[in-house]
C-alpha cells in the first residue's frame, strides 16, 4: 500500500477515534449517576440501622480476596515460562496485582501494557507478558462463565416462576443442571484451549520496546509482530488449572459472605455457592461494560440488585456491602502490590549481593 493510499484512509478513522473517548466517558458519568442516585433511594428505603460495620470480618474479606488470586498468579507464571519466559515468582506476582490496578486507568489496555513494562527486563519479554497475561484472563472469566452457568437454578432461583415451561424443570433440579455442565465444560475443553489462543492473540494489541519504555505499537504508529506468533496450551494443562480457577471464585464468593457478615447480614455458609453465583453475575456485567474503568458503578449495580432480591439481606445491607467489597478489594490490591514490591526489591538486593 502506497503513502497515498494510507493518508486517504487515515482520515475516515480519526473522527470515531476522537469521539470514542467522549463518548467512553459520557456513559460512564449515567451510569455513575444512575447507579448513585439507585443506591441512595435504597439506602433510604431500606433498614439502615441494620449496618454496623464489623472490621474483623470485612479483615477477612480483604485476606480471602487476595489469596483467591494465588491460582491466577502461579497459572500465569507458568504460562510465562512455557514460552521461554524466566521471571520468578514474585517478579509476577507483583506485575499481577499491579495490573489490577491498571484496570483503573483510562487508556488502551492499560493492565497489559503495566505488566508487559514490569517485566520488560525481569526475563520476559513485552509481547510475551501481554499474550500470556491475555489469555490468563481469558481462562479465569471462561471458567467463571462455567461457575456461572452451574451456579444459575441457585442464583436466579427466584425467577424461575418466569421462565419458559421448557426450561424451567431444568432449573428446578440445580445439582443435575450443575453436573451436566460440568461434563460438558470437561469435554469442550480441547476445543477451548485452541479458541482461546486464537482470541488472545486477536485481543492482545503489539507491544514494543523502546529503551526502557513499552509503548502500545498502535499508539507510536508503527507495526509490530507479537513476540509469540501463536499460543497451544495442551488440554490437559488448561483443564488441570481450570479447577483451580473453580477455587478462586469460590474463595471470591467466600469474600462477599465475610463482607455481608461485616454489614450485619446473618449470613451462613449453606449460601456459599450463591455468594459465588452473585460475585461470578456481577463481575461479568462489569467485565464487558467496557466504558467503565474496572467495571466501576455497573458491577456495583448489578451486585445490589442480585443481593437485595435475597430474603435475609435489605436494600440498605446491599448498597453497603456492594460498596465495602469495591473498596476492601481495591484495599488488598493496593497493599498487595506495595508488599510485593519490597518483597521483589529484597530478593533482587539478595542475588546482588550473592
Amino acid at each position: 500500500m502506497t503513502n497515498a493510499d494510507q493518508s486517504r484512509q487515515r482520515p475516515s478513522s480519526h473522527p470515531f477515534r476522537r469521539l470514542w473517548p467522549v463518548l467512553k466517558w459520557l456513559m460512564f458519568a449515567l451510569v455513575i449517576a444512575f447507579v448513585g442516585r439507585r443506591a441512595w433511594l435504597l439506602w433510604r428505603e431500606g433498614d439502615v440501622g441494620s449496618v454496623t460495620v464489623q472490621w474483623p470480618w470485612l479483615l477477612a474479606a480483604f485476606g480471602l480476596y487476595g489469596i483467591g488470586w494465588l491460582p491466577s498468579v502461579l497459572y500465569w507464571h507458568q504460562l510465562i515460562h512455557r514460552f521461554g519466559g524466566t521471571s520468578g515468582r514474585w517478579d509476577v506476582a507483583h506485575a499481577y496485582f499491579a495490573g489490577h490496578l491498571g484496570k483503573y486507568i483510562p487508556g488502551k489496555a492499560s493492565v497489559l501494557l503495566i505488566r508487559a513494562g514490569m517485566l520488560a527486563e525481569r526475563g520476559c519479554r513485552p509481547g510475551t507478558a501481554a499474550l500470556t497475561s491475555t489469555y490468563e484472563t481469558l481462562t479465569y472469566m471462561g471458567v467463571g462463565l462455567a461457575v456461572g452457568l452451574a451456579l444459575a437454578p441457585v442464583v436466579w432461583r427466584q425467577i424461575v416462576v418466569e421462565l419458559p415451561a421448557v426450561i424451567r424443570p431444568v432449573f428446578e433440579r440445580p445439582l443435575v443442571f450443575g453436573a451436566v455442565v460440568v461434563v460438558v465444560c470437561v469435554v469442550l475443553v480441547p476445543g477451548v484451549a485452541k479458541i482461546l489462543g486464537l482470541i488472545a492473540r486477536r485481543l492482545t494489541p503489539p507491544i514494543v520496546s523502546i529503551g526502557e519504555v513499552e509503548m502500545d505499537a498502535a499508539r507510536i504508529g508503527t507495526e509490530s509482530q507479537p513476540t509469540v506468533s501463536e499460543i497451544e496450551i495442551p488440554a490437559s494443562f488448561l483443564l488441570g488449572w481450570s479447577f483451580a480457577f473453580v477455587a478462586t471464585w469460590l474463595i471470591h464468593g467466600l469474600s462477599l459472605g465475610c463482607t455481608l457478615r461485616a454489614v450485619g447480614v446473618e449470613a451462613s455458609l449453606s449460601e456459599w455457592l450463591v455468594w459465588t453465583g452473585d460475585i461470578w453475575s456481577a463481575s461479568f456485567v462489569g467485565f464487558i461494560a467496557v466504558f467503565a474503568p474496572g467495571g466501576l458503578g455497573v458491577r456495583e449495580a448489578a451486585l445490589i440488585e442480585l443481593l437485595k432480591s435475597q430474603p435475609r439481606i435489605s436494600p440498605s445491607q446491599a448498597v453497603a456491602a456492594s460498596v465495602l467489597l469495591r473498596g476492601t478489594w481495591m484495599a488488598a490490591e493496593i497493599l498487595m502490590t506495595l508488599a510485593l514490591g519490597c518483597v521483589t526489591r529484597r530478593v533482587s538486593n539478595l542475588k546482588s549481593q550473592i
